[in-house]
């Protein structure tokens, strides 16, 4: 009886066993697709500029920046690619009342910019 009842639950076993995997088939992702990611990383060369020398769109971000207690320091860096082309402006703020200061990365629309 011992036997009988081991092959019938051996084979419940098998059977819930082989149900889920069939489940986990179906589920399965197509594999006749493939996404390639490349990551490049660019050296960038930053320049010392004024804060003067700035684009109109970096100058406005800098204003609202200064409506919320930020001021604009008289140095900023453009960083640009290999070929010369600018990527973004770092700006640095301070705020005076603290003390603090923060770097930001503008690109020349005026947008932050997050590495």
């Amino acid at each position: 009886m011992k036997k009988i009842m081991f092959i019938a639950f051996s084979f419940l076993m098998t059977t819930g066993v082989t149900a889920f995997a069939q489940e986990v088939k179906k589920v399965a992702k197509d594999s006749t697709t493939t996404t390639v990611t490349t990551t490049t990383k660019v050296e960038l060369v930053k320049t010392e500029i004024k804060s003067a020398d700035l684009p109109q769109p970096v100058k406005d971000l800098g204003v609202s920046f200064k409506s919320q207690g930020w001021d604009t320091n008289e140095k900023a860096y453009v960083a640009k690619g290999a070929t010369g082309d600018i990527v973004y402006y770092v700006v640095t703020f301070k705020n005076p009342t603290t003390g603090e200061s923060k770097s930001v990365n503008i690109d020349a629309a005026g947008s932050i910019v997050k590495e």
